[in-house]
């Protein structure tokens, strides 16, 4: 029976020819037929008393395919139907053994599968015989969605979740952008989440910790890197609401900085809400008037010497240098470390006291 994979459509089944074909009840000619074949590949043999026994352990990766295929075919069914006890009935639990230890986190049928049809790019979600149990997990609705996303060319609506076959995934969570959020992927089209966004991303979300720090990682997996997140990053993907969290937050209300420095100050607050152990100073393009204050200053210093694993005395301009914050040592202190280095000492010997 030849099964051809049709191009990704929205509303039927992805693979052509499959979604009128329904399981038939097992017969005694398909197993006949069946084992007949297996004889015939000398995959069996009898002994002395006539009776069959196996006569491989399916080490080889193509008997392996070249038989479930043949189940596959002498059953008359979709292998998206195929079951585990299909296996157990034609003589195959061998077999299903080595599928069961491939890959030890997968159903050994969905193994069987992946490996016999290659061209049908079998997801787990696809097989109608799991019956939605096995696949049915959090783990493998982020990855339906990821795959969903990268189906779509990052442009996703809710409507592609249904239209796809994955909308269990949405079961997990509140809504479409609460799945994309936790799912974290690696990529999506910015008016996208945007869109759902606009929609569902409220005070509710954003007073939240687990959905208010998940977007915010989610965002900062999308742009490449903690220290790179600006304001605008969080205004092209529309979560700019987020920050607002941040607004009542005593470090922001109780620190100095100039009117342009305000919205760097959100940026880097939610970003070491979410990302643990990260500075301010660590950014791209941090709130620079935050750093009149030299106690923050000092601090700064002290974490590079940490980090560097150096005596403060130890530190050179080049330290500064290799961890973009030279900027600290130009604008404050004229180029010169010591002036950082003696603000650090200060701060550690008031600190002692």
């Amino acid at each position: 029976m030849e099964i051809k994979k049709e191009p990704a459509t929205a509303d039927k089944d992805v693979y052509e020819g499959l979604s009128s074909l329904s399981r038939k009840e097992f017969s005694r000619p398909a197993k006949a037929e069946f084992i007949s074949w297996m004889e015939s590949e000398g995959y069996v043999i009898r002994d002395g008393d006539g009776k069959l026994k196996v006569n491989t352990r399916w080490n080889n990766k193509e008997d392996r395919i070249k038989s479930v295929r043949k189940l596959v075919e002498v059953m008359q069914i979709s292998p998206l139907d195929l079951k585990n006890e299909d296996f157990f009935k034609m003589g195959l639990i061998d077999m299903l053994k080595v599928y069961s230890v491939k890959r030890v986190s997968f159903p050994a049928v969905f193994n069987a599968l992946k490996e016999a049809y290659p061209e049908l790019e079998i997801n787990l979600w696809d097989m109608r015989s799991l019956n939605g149990t096995i696949s049915r997990n959090r783990e493998t609705a982020d990855e339906a969605i990821k795959w969903l996303i990268k189906k779509k060319s990052g442009i996703v609506t809710e409507n592609d979740f249904e239209q796809s076959g994955v909308s269990f995934a949405l079961s997990f969570y509140s809504n479409a952008f609460d799945a994309i959020i936790f799912a974290q992927p690696d990529f999506i089209e910015s008016g996208s989440m945007k869109t759902l966004a606009d929609k569902y991303l409220d005070k509710a979300f954003v007073n939240n910790q687990n959905k208010r720090r998940a977007a915010i990682s989610a965002l900062i997996k999308l742009t490449g890197s903690p220290k790179s997140l600006t304001y605008k990053s969080f205004e092209i993907f529309g979560m700019e609401l987020l920050l607002s969290y941040y607004m009542q937050s005593q470090a922001f209300l109780k620190n100095f900085i100039k009117p342009e420095d305000e919205n760097k100050l959100l940026v880097g607050l939610a970003v070491s809400d979410s990302v643990k152990g990260f500075e301010l100073w660590e950014m791209e393009d941090p709130p620079k008037s935050l750093f009149l204050d030299k106690t923050i200053r000092a601090k700064s210093t002290l974490w590079l010497s940490n980090v560097l694993h150096k005596n403060p005395y130890g530190l050179s301009y080049r330290d500064w240098e290799a961890f973009g914050m030279e900027w600290i040592v130009k604008e404050f202190y004229g180029g010169d470390t010591y002036g950082a280095i003696h603000d650090a000492i200060r701060l550690v010997e008031e600190e002692k006291v």
